[in-house]
């Protein structure tokens, strides 16, 4: 009997190492491309049989690779009916994620590949890996590159971890982050792609689908690098593969033949790129019927060129066609008709497609008709494209890909300003309305991330959430903050992996922290996405009668240089257009280096043309002044600009007619921003912190700041004299774990004086430097960590060097050290836009602080009018020790 019993062993054993076998010897194939010999193999696998799932998501795999769609559909819904499984349910999850991303339905692909992970958090590392990698290539073809990335360099560890360094499923890594870093980073994306094709040759030779695919994609970064040789070459080399892979028609055929055609026509051969659309084209309907998003891109290059030959009606048919092969369940071929918004498949396509619609009712009006209704219908397809922003904004978690996608916003914003204003120009009625209408747009172009993250802050105060719930988000932004901060900084590359699969672990608690909080307490959820832009009656009501707002928005499309000036009183509201001079970035440069150089002639005349150009007629009864700049607007003091002539180079700095002489002025990021806060006017300060290293030890590059010792004990003495409670750190008290650990949202006033740095390439690092602490603190207060401060202080004044710059990015404007101490909860900040000698620091600092303590309410803005008036008086009129000194807030 035992004999008996060990032979059925050997022999279960036996068929379930042929089983085994068999699924190995099925992945070979996938990984070969043999997809039909996948279908033949599988057709009559039992369910009864081991490896059953894997088995059949190989076959539906192969499904999808060969376009069956309907029939790999039916069998993965039969499947995940069948079994219980956690780990076979994620693995047919996952599949049926890859099926979705195959159809353009990129919602349904979403939520499949997210439970998908969940279930698989436990199982092995290559089926976590499989997931992964689709979840990547399912945010890179919605246009969210960060969160690609990450996905994709935890699925390469993942894999990398069990497998050898030339395994198929390594090059795929490599592959799809280079296809990643195209739109980014083109040169890495061709390292990458480098990589991947000496994998694929070793294993396949010269002709497979993979290394034709790896082709395809380092064509495309050529083309974005201009080398449209290299480009074509590529291109053709994968078209002769696929053409001997594939006789009947294949989706990858026309994704190169429509490459082909982008290439033809950046080229100017729009007649060659029409032709490759139209062969493209017929391939995918063949292959797709009519509704999928690679139909919709097509109609839009198409539109494209329609419309640069000025053939208004057929690019509009064009782009109709787009937004009907992209939303189910809509036909109508009107151009002047829309689909709801909500059955789209791919929202970035959508979003194209209605873009371009409104650029050729636009041009339409222009070239040919000057019709009202053209502009009027256009105006309507940009606000169904705002409203689509508003909902991928939402569907964006990591802020590196929100204000990516204010890139792509902003040409929105900049084609609804214009026809706003335009239309407030030429319509019979509704003028204020469309003016209204342009002013909306350029709100919306406005630190619409930063605004996004206020709300959900408030929110969560709004929704009473729990000290405990708030405190474990505080302890998970931390440590993604440190993690984005070292990666910020070029690690080598085996830092980099660990980062990166930390980033991706701390970001899957972050989001499942989120979905909870806002199943939990839907208070929280309802507050959060309920914002609306600012109106301009909202705003009036805001204002006094003594105070105007300059909004500011420069339209650069399309060889554009036009600057928009919205000047709104508490009575009046109306619109400047002016066109900008070609050399205007030059202009920028100038006034600010002749201030810095102690340049008296080239100051005046840089000056005056600013003057002329940015400051319109002002109602006399106007003395304060709220700036809201635009682009590079962002990075200059309008103080000095010269309000009148200057008769001669001889007249001293102390008689030149500045703008600040007239009206006490401030800047704000948006009037979003303004609404959100009560008037110009704060009580007293009840409690001050003061805070100077003075010296920087084992800080390279970082001279003392002995001045700053003095600057701080004159304040001390000063809010001592006005019977207001002061904490000093001074020196080595003043470093980064003692200040994190002041009660900070107990003061009024917080003043630093010390260095402070400005990474333009990486905002990420650009800091405050504290004294060093021989623990964890290292004396570099980075961004990350001033955003998860918590602030409560009417006044953050930094008097340190260039603090009140950084990187200037469409849609949102100055990313730096400002815009994270507005987030943090400071309402007014007074930072610096150059370095300026720490003795003259010290006394524009007590002047300042004098004036506002002399004052009941507190006016920050008048006692920053009345200090550098001031000083044009004194030793240290030239605008190069004032002018730098800026007040942000209302």
């Amino acid at each position: 009997m035992r004999h008996l019993i060990l032979s059925f062993w050997l022999i279960s054993a036996y068929c379930w190492a042929q089983q085994e076998k068999f699924a190995h010897q099925l992945q070979q194939l996938l990984y070969d491309a043999r997809y039909d010999e996948i279908l033949e193999l599988t057709a009559s696998y039992s369910e009864n049989k081991p490896d059953y799932n894997k088995v059949l998501n190989i076959r539906a795999e192969a499904l999808i690779l060969l376009q069956k769609h309907a029939e790999a559909e039916q069998l993965l819904a039969k499947e995940l009916q069948r079994t219980a499984s956690a780990e076979e349910r994620g693995n047919t999850l996952a599949t049926s994620g890859f099926l979705y991303l195959n159809q353009g339905r990129t919602d349904k692909a979403m939520e499949a590949l997210q439970q998908a992970l969940s279930l698989l958090e436990n199982a092995g590392p290559l089926l976590r890996a499989r997931t992964l990698a689709f979840l990547g290539q399912l945010y890179n073809s919605t246009g969210k590159y960060a969160q690609a990335e990450e996905q994709l360099q935890v699925a390469l560890s993942l894999r990398a971890s069990v497998l050898p360094e030339n395994h198929e499923e390594i090059a795929a890594s490599y592959n799809d982050l280079g296809l990643t870093a195209t739109v980014t980073d083109p040169e890495k994306a061709l390292n990458y792609f480098d990589k991947a094709l000496e994998i694929y040759h070793l294993l396949h030779g010269n002709e497979h689908p993979k290394i034709a695919n790896t082709l395809t994609n380092a064509g495309i970064a050529y083309r974005i690098l201009q080398l449209y040789g290299d480009a074509t070459v590529n291109f053709e080399e994968a078209l002769h593969i696929w053409n001997n892979v594939f006789s009947r028609p294949h989706p990858s055929k026309a994704f190169v033949i429509s490459n082909l055609g982008e290439t033809a026509a950046a080229t100017g051969n729009l007649e060659a790129a029409l032709k490759y659309f139209e062969q493209a084209l017929a391939i995918y309907n063949q292959v797709y019927g009519s509704k999928h998003p690679d139909i919709a891109r097509i109609y839009i290059l198409i539109g494209q060129i329609k419309l640069s030959q000025n053939k208004y009606t057929e690019a509009l048919q064009s782009y109709q066609q787009a937004i009907i092969a992209n939303t189910s369940g809509f036909g109508n071929e009107n151009p002047v008709v829309n689909p709801d918004g909500k059955n789209f498949y791919n929202g970035y396509q959508l979003l194209y497609a209605q873009m371009r619609k409104a650029q050729a009712f636009e041009a339409q009006y222009y070239g040919k008709t000057l019709r009202q209704s053209h502009l009027e219908t256009a105006l309507r397809q940009l606000m169904q494209c705002d409203s689509l922003i508003d909902r991928l904004r939402q569907q964006t978690s990591l802020e590196t890909d929100k204000i990516a996608l204010g890139g792509i916003a902003n040409e929105v914003y900049a084609d609804g300003v214009r026809i706003g204003y335009e239309l407030s120009q030429v319509a019979f009625r509704n003028r204020r309305y469309f003016r209204e209408i342009s002013f909306y747009f350029a709100e919306k172009s406005k630190s619409a991330v930063l605004l996004d993250a206020i709300s959900d802050a408030n929110a969560k105060a709004f929704a009473g959430l729990p000290p405990e719930i708030l405190e474990e988000e505080k302890n998970l932004k931390s440590a993604l903050t440190l993690i984005y901060q070292k990666l910020a900084q070029k690690p080598a590359e085996p830092e980099e992996k660990y980062l990166r699969e930390t980033a991706f672990e701390l970001n899957l608690a972050y989001s499942k922290f989120v979905s909870n909080v806002e199943r939990q307490y839907p208070e929280y959820f309802n507050l959060k996405f309920n914002t609306t832009a600012p109106s301009i009656g909202r705003l009036q009501q805001q204002l006094s009668d003594d105070t105007a707002v300059l909004s500011y928005f420069i339209d650069d499309h399309n060889n554009r240089k036009q600057l928009y000036i919205y000047v709104i009183t508490s009575k009046t509201f109306f619109i400047k257009s002016r066109s900008l001079p070609a050399a205007f970035d030059k202009i920028i440069t100038g006034y600010r280096n002749s201030m810095y150089y102690l340049d008296k002639e080239q100051f005046v005349r840089f000056s005056q043309t600013l003057y002329s150009l940015l400051i319109p007629s002002i109602p006399n009864r106007i003395r304060s002044l709220v700036i809201l700049p635009a682009g590079r607007l962002s990075i200059i003091p309008f103080e000095p600009l010269l309000a009148g002539r200057v008769k001669s180079n001889n007249t001293p700095y102390s008689r030149l007619p500045y703008l600040i002489t007239r009206f006490d002025i401030r800047y704000e990021f948006s009037a979003g921003l303004i609404l959100q806060k009560k008037s110009g006017q704060v009580p007293p300060p009840d409690s001050v912190a003061l805070c100077a290293p003075v010296n920087f030890p084992d800080m390279p590059g970082l001279p003392e700041l002995p001045g700053s010792q003095q600057e701080v004990e004159q304040l001390s003495k000063l809010f001592a004299q006005n019977n207001v409670s002061t904490q000093v750190l001074l020196s080595s008290q003043a470093n980064e774990a003692t200040f994190k650990n002041q009660h900070l949202q107990n003061y009024s006033i917080i003043h630093l004086a010390t260095h402070g740095v400005v990474n333009e390439e990486n905002p990420e690092l650009s800091c405050i430097y504290l004294y060093p602490h021989s623990g964890s603190e290292d004396g570099s207060l980075y961004t990350g960590e001033i955003y998860n401060l918590q602030l409560k202080a009417n006044l953050v004044a930094l008097s340190a060097c260039q603090t009140g710059l950084g990187k200037i990015t469409r849609g949102e404007g100055v990313i730096g050290l400002s815009r994270a101490l507005v987030y943090a909860g400071a309402q007014n900040l007074l930072v610096s836009f150059w370095s300026v000698a720490d003795e003259s620091t010290a006394l524009f600092m007590g002047d300042f602080y004098r004036h506002a303590l002399s004052q009941k309410p507190i006016h920050f803005a008048r006692s920053l009018q009345k200090t550098k008036k001031q000083m044009t008086q004194g030793t240290y009129a030239a605008p190069f020790y004032w002018a730098p000194f800026v007040l942000i807030g209302y």
